[in-house]
């Protein structure tokens, strides 16, 4: 097929996965666009800004080009990457289908502007949460699909590399964000794990941190920032974000993923940090949320009720060798990866 894929959020290269650190949204389009070309399909991907390359098979574009994708051919798919607004009136071939890749809440589909948007395209709608599909208000007559996201290729081959439990350390990793339960992940590390083993480390990735705890200018609340300094002699770590190879190498000699998901931090709907996690064979605990649909619980990973049971659950990962490593494995053997996610569009 060929398959041109649209993205409108920052300015990124392909090559950024290896040399600068990437949102998990712009990681999960570019491995989305080399998988579809490694299953032999012709892709363009076009993004808001950047140079005209090809790597990995994918011809790279912009936006802003109006030329045709394929020459005098017209495309059999046209992926609008997390933007309604994406999906315009350009022609596909006869057989054609428009999707809408759709991580976002589902207030946003209800603007005036998206509903019009999926009505002139006739878009299949694709949420990644079963919590969209079961909330979404249906009036339009869609029937979306649920497609999961997959894990990018670096934690896939940095899990392979890392299988012994002697490669693994004493480390808990984070990547929660200021405003999305960090402080509660921070407060049980220090106050619910009774028992740590030696070097027990708490690698928080954050710049907004590194920076308020740096004295630089951030939007990190005072009390956040005094919280995590006072940790600090706990075993805490801030450290500023890196590129997907080294963030997967980092991943992969951990013992546990720190993931929130409670009630009030539960607003993502793609969970690709848990599925990089899982691919890494670094098992998760979480409060719940999108991690309900990631991970099979007592298998790979928890979900738990309570402080309680989260930091007990944090020890056992750091602490017990046989407890991780049947985690471990069952993570890695799960794996999902963005070649699936291909060939399940493929179906469509």
């Amino acid at each position: 097929m060929k398959i041109l894929m649209l993205d409108r959020s920052i300015r990124f290269e392909p090559e950024d996965i290896v040399t600068r650190p990437l949102g998990a949204r712009q990681r999960g389009f570019i491995a989305l666009a080399e998988a579809f070309a490694a299953r032999g399909h012709e892709v363009l991907a076009r993004r808001l800004d950047g140079a005209y390359i090809t790597r990995n098979g994918v011809r790279w574009g912009q936006l802003a080009d109006e030329a045709p994708a394929f020459g005098d051919a017209l495309p059999d798919r046209i992926l609008a990457w997390r933007d309604p607004l994406l999906l315009d009136a350009r022609p596909v071939a006869e057989d054609g289908q428009r999707w809408l890749w759709y991580d976002g809440g589902l207030a946003r589909l209800d603007e005036n502007e998206c509903r019009m948007a999926l009505l002139t395209s006739l878009a299949r709608i694709i949420f990644t949460d079963p919590r969209q599909r079961d909330g979404y208000h249906n009036d339009l007559g869609f029937i979306p699909r649920l497609i999961a996201p997959g894990a990018s290729p670096a934690f896939v081959a940095a899990g392979n590399d890392h299988i012994a439990v002697a490669d693994r350390e004493p480390v808990a990793i984070t990547v929660a964000g200021w405003n999305d339960g960090l402080a509660d992940i921070v407060r049980i590390w220090c106050e619910e794990i009774a028992v740590k083993p030696a070097h027990a480390r708490l690698e928080i990735y954050s710049a907004a941190l590194a920076n308020a705890l740096a004295g630089q200018e951030s939007n990190v609340p005072d009390v956040l920032v005094n919280l995590v300094r006072d940790a600090l002699g706990d075993g805490v770590r801030v450290c500023m974000p890196l590129s997907e190879q080294d963030m997967a190498a980092r991943m992969a000699k951990a013992r546990v993923f720190l993931h929130h998901g409670g009630n009030r931090f539960n607003g993502d709907h793609a969970g690709t940090w848990l599925c990089d996690a899982l691919a890494a064979g670094t098992p998760v605990v979480s409060f719940g949320g999108i991690a309900e649909a990631r991970i099979e619980n007592g298998r790979n990973g928890y979900i738990v009720p309570d402080d309680a049971a989260y930091g007990n659950l944090v020890a056992q990962m750091l602490g017990d060798d046989a407890f991780f490593a049947g985690q471990s494995e069952a993570a890695r053997n799960g794996r999902r990866e963005w070649l699936n996610v291909a060939a399940d569009l493929e179906k469509l």
